[in-house]
């Protein structure tokens, strides 16, 4: 029944999403969409992950064989559609700019920490010069590590384990913005 209410509840979403029109997103959330989904970005990410998880052989249920790496590669594939999609959906709404802005000067820490803050506190994007808490990106760390459990093993399909994956999904959205502040840019 959890897993019938779940998969309800995604294409609940989806129809969300597809039932407004086109012209009602912003190219710049569509844009960032198809960025955490569809480009190397994303497939690169997802073998790294699924890849981490066979070496660990986490969950251990799934086993270290092919299937077991299909497996994880599912699940990171899922998740990040889950993240995505209510990402999406949620800036959207609230009008959040979820691309990460460097600053490029200053110190270390300076750098650093604005990174972190960064994860968690974003520009608008309808003009208005404040920022805003980041809800579309916590929101969808939290669905996709929630939902994930229906199709985990028993012994992780817990809450507790779905709020420390939460707290990967959302410590891996601030090393990536560490890292993007340090990477050297294209000019």
């Amino acid at each position: 029944m959890r897993k019938i209410l779940i998969a309800l509840s995604g294409l609940y979403l989806v129809g969300t999403l597809s039932a407004q029109p086109a012209a009602s997103v912003d190219d710049n959330h569509w844009r960032d969409f198809r960025r955490k989904l569809i480009w190397k970005g994303p497939l690169v990410k997802t073998l790294l992950s699924a890849g981490f998880n066979q070496v660990f052989n986490v969950p251990k249920e799934w086993d270290r064989g092919v299937e077991g790496y299909g497996k994880r590669v599912g699940n990171a594939v899922g998740q990040r559609a889950i993240k995505a999609t209510v990402e999406l959906t949620a800036s959207h709404w609230t009008h959040e700019d979820l691309r990460y802005h460097r600053l490029g000067q200053g110190g270390f820490f300076r750098r650093v920490s604005h990174a972190a803050v960064g994860a968690f506190w974003v520009p608008r994007d309808n003009g208005n010069a404040a920022s805003t808490l980041a809800v579309g990106r916590i929101a969808g760390a939290f669905t996709a590590s929630m939902v994930s459990r229906a199709w985990m093993p028993p012994r992780v399909a817990t809450f507790g384990a779905g709020m420390q994956a939460f707290a990967g999904n959302v410590g891996a959205d601030v090393g990536l913005n560490i890292f993007t502040e340090f990477w050297p840019r294209k000019h």
